[in-house]
This record gives C-alpha cells, structure tokens and sequence, in this order.
C-alpha cells in the first residue's frame, strides 16, 4: 500500500510503549477517536500506528468532540436504530439520553462546561448522525441539522431534542435561546459507503465517491477508502469496530423504549445498505454493542 511498510513498522516497535488504563479507557490525540480496549495499542493498526492510545487517567479525554467524530463519520446504523425505536414518551427519552450522554462525559472526564457550544453540538451530532451548522448572536443560538431526512423524520428528532436542549441550557449555562433548523444540503443522492481494507474501518458521510481520503487523518493516513462496492469485507471486521468503540451507543440506544423488531431491523440495515454475508456470531456482537440483544 506504500513503499517504507517494513521501515514505519520497525521504528513503532522501536517507540516508547504506552501505560495501561485500569478502566480500559483510551482516547488518541491525533485522529481522536475512541477506545474500549486492554492495551495501549492502537487496535486497528497495531504494527503500524504511530500513536499510542491515551489512558484517561493519565489524561482525560480534552474534548466532547472526539464523538462529533463518531457521529460523523462511522456508519450511520446506531442512529437509524434511535430513529426507529423513538416512540412513546419523549420526555422520558430525552432524560435519559441526557443522562446517558453527560454520564459517559463524566466518566471520561470530559470539562463539557468549558466547551458549551461543542459539548451540545456533538450531542445533537451522536443523536441524529447528521452535520450541523451553527448561526451565533449575542441572543440567539441556530443549529441547522443538515440531510436529517435521510435518518430521521423531521418533527420526531425536534419533538425529542428540543426538551433536551433546554436541560442543556440550564447545565451548561447558556444564556441565548437556542433554536433547531434543518437543511438540504445533498438532496436525493445516496450516502456515501466507504471501507478502507488497511484498518478495516467503515465510514458513512457525505455523498458517493469512488474514493475517498481519510476523515479522521486527512494528512497523514496513506491508506484509501473506497465504495464499498468495490471492496470485500467482513461482518466480523464490523463487529470489531463496534467492540473497539466505548459504548455510548448501546448507553443512549437503551434510553428508547425496547422493540423486539430492533434486532430484524439491524439485520435489515447490514444487508440492504451495507450488503453484508450472514454472520451469526458477529451478527450477535454487533446486537450486543448495540444493546439489541434478546431483551430488547
């Protein structure tokens, strides 16, 4: 995939090794993402990664923005599965999205007070799996949520963020009224797919290309996602992802009420949008990871 594999492979190994996290909870400076794992190793490129992954004890995550990432970025499927179980009493699910989005803040010791903006723009961002933009005066805050109408229905997603946003005003200590809008930014053309075969990661965002760079290495990643429909993949390397990200998915998922029908979904959604082969056993993790397992 490029010419110094072996020499960049030789000099990690030769690298300071990282510290352990009691908690299993790490987080990388440099493409922020994530990570539930047992070492400080990078676990989609051991050999090659550059980084090591930081323990949040020795030094908390910095910002909420690592899971705006998320929610940007990785497949859209945790999203469509809120999107399909919101029903019922939305009070009740907008509490306990709050609490389960402000517990794992707590947890990786985020300082979400001092980035109010953000920490409410990646909220809404891990909620409806859509970008946001942001129309800012001194009496009035607008996030215009861009192409919700690929996951969500429009007046579901304001009826269940609205109540939310007001918890976070009182929280956070934000003094303009803060207003939902939304925006048709890519109209009828499908979202764009891609698997990148180097770190077996899944990416969904923007519209189809043959190709595309890296979005959460633009400068440094040498490897090159593609269409999905030119690539061979497993569920299992799904599965991985989902066992490698912390579980703040399966945290706000569990906030809607259960659906036995949760579980066909997902299977539809991995099938018929993603054109997975049947995988029982990774199909059972994913379920898991996403607290749709039998309970549900």
């Amino acid at each position: 995939m490029f010419d110094n594999k072996e020499k960049l492979m030789q000099k990690v190994a030769s690298l300071p090794k990282g510290s352990l996290s009691p908690s299993r909870r790490y987080w990388c400076l440099t493409c922020k993402m994530l990570f539930s794992i047992d070492h400080p190793v990078c676990p989609y490129m051991p050999k090659m990664c550059i980084n090591t992954p930081i323990p949040i004890e020795v030094m908390p995550l910095e910002s909420s923005i690592c899971l705006e990432k998320l929610g940007l970025f990785y497949p859209k499927i945790p999203h469509k599965i809120m999107s399909f179980l919101a029903t019922g009493d939305f009070g009740k699910i907008g509490d306990g999205l709050f609490n389960a989005y402000l517990g794992f803040l707590n947890d990786w010791g985020v300082k979400y007070r001092n980035e109010k903006l953000q920490t409410l723009k990646s909220f809404i961002i891990m909620v409806s799996g859509c970008e946001t933009a942001q129309r800012v005066t001194a009496e009035e805050v607008t996030f215009i949520i861009t192409d919700l109408g690929k996951i969500w229905d429009k007046d579901k997603l304001f009826a269940l963020l609205n109540p939310v946003i007001a918890l976070f005003k009182d929280v956070l200590s934000i003094s303009q009224t803060i207003k939902l809008d939304e925006l048709e930014v890519t109209g009828d053309a499908p979202s764009g797919k891609y698997y990148c075969p180097m770190c077996r990661k899944f990416f969904e965002f923007s519209t189809q290309r043959a190709t595309i760079t890296c979005p959460l290495m633009a400068q440094k990643c040498m490897a090159t996602p593609a269409d999905i429909a030119q690539a061979k993949y497993q569920l299992d390397d799904l599965a991985k992802v989902y066992q490698y990200t912390p579980d703040i998915y399966k945290k706000m998922i569990s906030a809607f009420p259960q659906n036995p029908a949760a579980g066909r979904y997902l299977e539809k959604l991995l099938t018929d949008e993603w054109h997975f082969d049947p995988d029982e056993f990774a199909l059972g993790r994913i379920k898991s990871a996403l607290g749709l397992d039998e309970s549900r």
